[in-house]
């Protein structure tokens, strides 16, 4: 590349990366070694040949001086190996290409948008990349030759990322479709709470399904980590997400490895560490015994690792030579015995030497500060704390005690236990407004934290605030760096490995998805001529970088919804852009043709005025309004959260924050005693409200909390405004539907097999069929369908089963709820007309009875998609209340695969639970027809967004109730916790 590299890249190592030594200072160290070493050998040959007889020491004497003092040697050369990594080269040989299966041709991409692990560059380049290593990155409009055999794919434009390096994953140790037999995560509690022994690459499964899977969404490092159970947890290994990499093909957990092809002694070492409630609950002890614990542990490594150095200290001082004519070989071994070890504490003595990249899971920051107190009592200095979702709370603390601490969280996946419960979804931009690494990491171990889709959460943190370089860092080159691999992955640069991804859109933008993964330079996906056909393809349209949502300081929200709320109160909204309401839409006069701005009025409650802005002022006739300014406005209905915990249950972890479940004893059949309704534990105020409002989300429909078995119970529709509660209109439907599941979560006592739980279901129908029920029998009214049934089941075969009762009972209003494997009996869920309520549109095939769902965009179809297709009626829900806020992405998830419009799209996840539930909202006409279209006045929940929600961009502005009152203002508001 010559000199258009200089120009490209900054000749400085990448940001936090520590300088590495000269080429000329690694030779001269090498060389010292290797005279050490003969040095070494030489001293103990003559000591056994020319010593006296009566001090010459015995063979097994000196080769266990001399196996003593290699170790002394290696302890001081692990203590340099971070220091050690040699300069990328375009030159170098990637370890881990081999010459059968390895990449094969060079391949060349021309006209890329790079981020190339530090920033977008300016222009579009060219990359070049053979046998598992980048050879070069220059500008497009300079036209480097490629070498002639190359492989040329013109991208046109289109993004190219590093592949993505995810250090927190668990998949190998909890593999695709898991049962209890392969699922060895965390070692638990026959060795104690302190286990660093133990190593996660004992429990890999190279055959895991996932290692595809997570590839296929660009992740193609990712560092494996026992579980979070023990204090101490034991040892991480790096791993490529190839499947089956080797020159054989077959499932060898060492060909896994990102380091095979170096030596085990100079591979990097990682040490996963705990603190908090995992550790606390498992062994019934509290933090102060675990502190303790720790203390004690670190203690008795600490004196065999004094114990080693002073062996060492007279060894090498024996080997020197001066104490040659005094103490020979034999009288030090005798009196000294070999070197001290202690398998058990050999990783601890390591941690003590620095020799582990250590990563610790903590939440929260008294449980950071007594962590670093006890590492720094014994000199030890973590790299990273993971999940640390409460971490924004002190950035300057974690600074001034640990200047280059990373924190790896999560983007939004939080409130499921205590620890987890102060997280904010500006947490990520918080950290590094204090100038804090910060790493989004997935936790990989099923569904509800995919490490598939990590940049996923990535845009997630920009769209609340975290710059698109920094989001976009925090999935590449700011991991690679944390666990000190900065030199060979995370960027595209000359000299990394050829680790790869394009995409098909902005690699922020919700539901982008890549198009092809490199990995050591050969392609992950299946998707032949997939390249070739990309060149015939125009650039798509959502290549610009998405915009963070707004948010509104203080004093604005303040006199904005101080307005709003004055009872009666006229609201006119400028900047309206598009109006996604089922039944209310732009009346396309001429002023609007001819450019006039679009407006919005709100007159108590109703929207009396949607069209151009003239035409509105003109018809409030007076000066008594209020007027909101938007950037680019958008109204929606109110979005619905369904099948969540909100309002029955603020804490997962934690029972006594919620109503309580009926256990798996439950005798279904007797509806007195054991139906149970969810109106009768409604509590107001948990977080989960809250990450609804911001989302737009204005009524959540809410079932008992889930116990096991296969009654659920009768689910309530609750009003997410943040004044509702019991007496005040916080419950705007009763009874929305009977709750049951099928399947493996379902079985209990009463329906101790899946089988048993179908037949109960049946049951149950049947006796609702009775004459002799009362009328007011909510089995009854279920099966004369005035009452939806929802079934939460996610096999194929089970989801059929509930299709023959459909047939046995044509009057219930069956609608499958979860649907993973719906896709795979779409045909006759729609010649049923029974609806899906998907939880699995992003799912995952993690559980055995998911074994057959579809894993998504690249490498399957979009459930929602063959769904649609086959005319079966969809809505979109979301299991955890953290993610709630994120409905309208959901759908537009859906909808780009699909083919759907933006307001088919935001229907996914507002007006179609209406249809499937039987809860259609009434809307009044008024006035007279318009220019194109008749003006009607919408009674159902409506939302003024400042920006599109369904990109991720749309804050909040305005959420009114079909009642008229003002449901929320301007949530998302300067220092708000989210």
């Amino acid at each position: 590349m010559g000199a258009n590299n200089e120009e490209l890249f900054d000749p400085s190592p990448p940001p936090y990366q520590p300088q590495p030594p000269t080429r000329r200072f690694l030779l001269r160290r090498r060389r010292g070694r290797l005279i050490t070493l003969v040095g070494l050998v030489a001293f103990v040959l003559f000591l056994s040949h020319y010593g006296n007889a009566v001090d010459r020491p015995s063979f097994n004497q000196s080769e266990q001086f001399a196996r003593g003092l290699s170790k002394c040697g290696e302890n001081t050369q692990n203590r340099l190996r971070r220091l050690s990594r040699e300069s990328p080269s375009a030159n170098r040989s990637n370890p881990r290409w081999n010459s059968k299966v390895g990449q094969q041709h060079a391949i060349g991409f021309r006209n890329a948008t790079l981020f190339d692990g530090e920033k977008v560059l300016a222009a579009t380049v060219d990359i070049l990349f053979g046998q598992g290593v980048i050879k070069s990155v220059s500008r497009t409009q300079d036209e480097i030759a490629f070498p002639s055999d190359t492989v040329v794919y013109d991208i046109k434009g289109r993004f190219v990322t590093p592949g993505l390096v995810d250090i927190h994953s668990h998949h190998l140790e909890l593999p695709f479709s898991s049962v209890s037999a392969i699922a060895d995560v965390n070692e638990k509690p026959g060795l104690g709470p302190i286990t660093p022994f133990v190593r996660a690459i004992d429990g890999f499964k190279p055959y895991d399904p996932a290692i595809k899977i997570i590839a296929s969404g660009g992740v193609t490092s990712s560092l494996n980590l026992p579980g979070s159970g023990n204090i101490i947890g034991g040892q991480g290994y790096l791993v490529k997400n190839l499947p089956l990499p080797g020159e054989n093909g077959e499932p060898v957990v060492e060909e896994l490895l990102l380091e095979h092809g170096i030596l085990e002694k100079d591979r990097q070492r990682y040490l996963k560490m705990a603190c908090g409630e995992n550790p606390k609950h498992l062994y019934g002890h509290t933090r102060l015994g675990n502190v303790w614990l720790l203390r004690q542990h670190l203690e008795k490594a600490q004196k065999l690792k004094d114990k080693q150095e002073a062996w060492c200290q007279s060894a090498e001082s024996l080997q020197s030579g001066s104490l040659l004519k005094g103490r020979r070989v034999s009288r030090f071994v005798d009196e000294e015995g070999q070197r001290p070890e202690d398998l058990e504490l050999e990783a601890t003595v390591a941690l003590l030497r620095g020799e582990f990249n250590v990563n610790i899971h903590c939440y929260e920051p008294e449980d950071f500060e007594r962590m670093l107190d006890v590492l720094h009592e014994f000199g030890v200095h973590p790299q990273a704390f993971h999940h640390a979702l409460e971490a924004w709370q002190v950035p300057e603390f974690l600074k001034q005690q640990e200047e280059n601490i990373t924190i790896a969280t999560f983007a939004e996946n939080s409130l499921f236990k205590h620890e987890a419960y102060g997280a904010n979804l500006r947490g990520p931009k918080i950290l590094d407004d204090h100038g804090i690494r910060v790493v989004l990491k997935s936790d990989h171990t099923g569904e509800s934290n995919h490490a598939k889709y990590l940049m996923y959460q990535a845009a997630i943190s920009h769209s609340f605030g975290l710059s698109k370089d920094k989001a976009l860092q925090s999935v590449t080159s700011v991991p690679a760096q944390s666990i000190y691999q900065g030199h060979r992955i995370g960027f595209v640069r000359p000299g990394y490995d050829a680790d790869l991804v394009i995409w098909d859109s902005h690699p922020l933008s919700v539901g982008a998805t890549t198009v092809q993964v490199f990995v050591d330079g050969r392609g992950v996906l299946d998707t032949n001529g997939s390249l070739q056909s990309l060149e015939a393809q125009d650039l798509p349209s959502d290549i610009s970088s998405p915009k963070p949502r707004p948010y509104v300081l203080q004093e604005k929200k303040r006199v904005v919804c101080d307005n709003a709320s004055v009872p009666g109160a006229n609201i006119f909204f400028t900047g309206i852009k598009s109006s996604l309401l089922e039944k209310v839409a732009f009346r396309i006069g001429s002023a609007v043709n001819g450019g006039d701005e679009i407006a919005l009025t709100v007159s108590n409650g109703q929207i009396t005025c949607l069209d151009a802005k003239s035409k509105c002022l003109s018809a409030l006739g007076h000066d008594n309004f209020h007027v909101i300014e938007l950037a680019n406005g958008y109204i929606t209905p109110g979005l619905v959260a369904f099948g969540n915990t909100i309002g029955i249950l603020d804490i997962a972890s934690e029972p006594a924050t919620g109503d309580g479940s009926p256990g798996q004893k439950a005798n279904a059949l007797d509806e007195q005693k054991h139906l149970h309704f969810a109106k009768y534990g409604v509590h107001f105020g948990g977080r989960g409200f809250g990450r609804a409002r911001i989302g737009g989300v204005t009524k959540a429909i809410t079932a008992p909390i889930f116990g096991g078995g296969v009654l659920q119970g009768v689910s309530v529709g609750l009003r997410t405004s943040e004044n509702a509660n019991v007496l005040g209109g916080g419950i705007w439907k009763d009874e929305v539907a009977l709750h049951f599941a099928i399947g493996q979560e379902a079985k209990g006592d009463d329906t101790p097999t899946v089988s048993s739980g179908v037949e109960r279901l049946r049951q149950i129908l049947l006796e609702g069929q009775n004459a002799d029920q009362k009328l007011g029998s909510v089995y009854l009214r279920a099966t004369k369908g005035y009452l939806s049934v929802v079934v939460y089941t996610v096999n194929e075969d089970d989801i059929s089963q509930v299709v023959l009762l459909k047939r046995e009972f044509p009057a219930v209003k069956f609608v499958i709820f979860g649907g993973h494997g719906a896709p795979l009996v779409a045909k006759e869920l729609s010649d049923a007309q029974i609806p899906v309520i998907l939880t699995g549109n992003r799912g995952a095939p993690d559980k055995w009875e998911k074994k057959s769902s579809f894993a998504g965009p690249p490498i399957s179809p979009s459930p929602a998609q063959v769904l649609i297709d086959a005319g079966v009626l969809i809505a979109l829900a979301v299991r955890g209340d953290s993610k709630v806020h994120g409905l309208a992405q959901e759908a537009q998830w859906a909808a780009k695969f699909a083919g759907l419009t933006e307001k088919e799209a935001i229907k996914l996840v507002s007006t179609n639970f209406d249809e499937i539930l039987g809860l259609n909202s009434a809307t009044r006409v008024s006035g007279e027809s318009g220019d194109v279209l008749a003006e009607k006045t919408y009674s159902g929940d409506f939302v003024v967004w400042d920006g599109n929600p369904l990109n991720g961009e749309g804050s909040v502005v305005l959420a009114v109730q079909s009642d008229g009152k003002i449901g929320d203002c301007w949530p998302d508001v300067e220092g708000a916790v989210l």
